[in-house]
């Protein structure tokens, strides 16, 4: 069986791809997680606030996203 003793291991690579590609706040630009768009944001999972920018009284209504999006 070969192995690559010279191959470098990077457990983190992956994880940071991975942060770089979460979904972020249209309003303010914070990052947020997968589950936090799934749950607040749009039917696309575009999140339009979070909490660094709203309250969660105003993202549970869902007035704060356009109505194109809803």
């Amino acid at each position: 069986m070969p192995t690559n003793h010279g191959a470098k291991w990077t457990p983190l690579e992956t994880e940071t791809e991975t942060q770089s590609s979460a979904p972020r706040c249209v309003n303010c630009n914070n990052r947020v997680t997968r589950q936090f768009a799934r749950v607040f944001g749009d039917n696309r999972d575009v999140v339009h606030a979070c909490p660094e920018c709203s309250t969660y009284r105003e993202m549970k209504t869902a007035d704060f996203i356009p109505e194109a999006h809803r």
